[in-house]
Order: structure tokens, then C-alpha cells, then sequence
């Protein structure tokens, strides 16, 4: 395979988010403790848009396409705004919410994500779970 062949396959339509959930997860007071504000928040109970069984309350800072289609845009926008909070993350964490990083985005065959190993460093020093969710479905 060539070199530009190989480049050519890469997630598409990616988004970056930095997820908290927990049951018992309170968004607004999460705002008000981080003085930071998210992307998107849900309280806790029934999902009208997630599985059944989704009654998580969740907060949410995402980059995605709206904002820009760049990957590595996403990424750095998303972790220059969580990078000051790491040990709140981290109390977090400890006090039993979930906190991961997670990137989404749609894939063929042998499609490739890129992170530099300035960007895994990154991550890294966050001390969270990264998740990559790929999605095989059309777009």
C-alpha cells in the first residue's frame, strides 16, 4: 500500500469529548464546583435520546465538526480547557463519577487515528481513561 493510500484512510467526522457521568450526578453543581462551563449537560433519569438503561446524569465538553473537522484541533481544544482542572478530574474520579476522554467518529476499512506523542502526553497527564468509539455505520 502506498504512503498516500495509507494517509487517506482516517476517522472522519470526528468529535473530542471530555465525559462526566454519574447516577447521581448533579451538572449545575459540577459547573459551579469546576467554574467552568460545558458543552452539554443531562440529569440524572431516563435518556429520550440513549438506551433504556441510560439514567446517567452527564457533563460534557466537546469539540466537534460544527467547530472545526481538524482531529488534532478537536483534540487540543478540548484538552487546553481540561488540562487546568486534572485534579479536579482526578477527586472526581475517586469520589466514584466516571471521567474519560473519548473521541468518536466514523470509519472504513483500515481507517487510521493520528496522536502525536505530544498528544499522548497529554492525555496521559490528565490520568483519565481515553475511549475510542469507532462508528462503522454509513454517514
Amino acid at each position: 500500500m502506498s504512503t498516500e493510500q495509507q494517509h487517506s484512510a482516517r476517522w472522519a467526522l470526528t468529535s473530542v469529548a471530555l465525559v462526566v457521568r454519574g447516577p447521581e450526578l448533579d451538572p449545575d453543581a459540577l459547573t459551579a464546583r469546576l467554574a467552568l462551563q460545558p458543552t452539554a449537560t443531562r440529569p440524572p433519569g431516563p435518556s429520550p435520546w440513549g438506551r433504556p438503561d441510560d439514567v446517567d446524569g452527564e457533563w460534557r465538553l466537546q469539540c466537534d465538526e460544527r467547530m472545526t473537522r481538524d482531529f488534532a484541533a478537536q483534540l487540543d481544544t478540548v484538552l487546553t480547557a481540561a488540562e487546568p482542572y486534572a485534579e479536579q478530574w482526578r477527586a472526581l474520579t475517586a469520589e466514584g463519577v466516571s471521567v474519560a476522554l473519548v473521541v468518536r467518529g466514523y470509519v472504513d476499512n483500515d481507517s487510521q487515528l493520528a496522536l502525536t506523542a505530544e498528544q499522548m502526553c497529554r492525555v496521559a497527564g490528565l490520568g483519565l481513561p481515553l475511549t475510542l468509539t469507532p462508528s462503522t455505520s454509513e454517514r
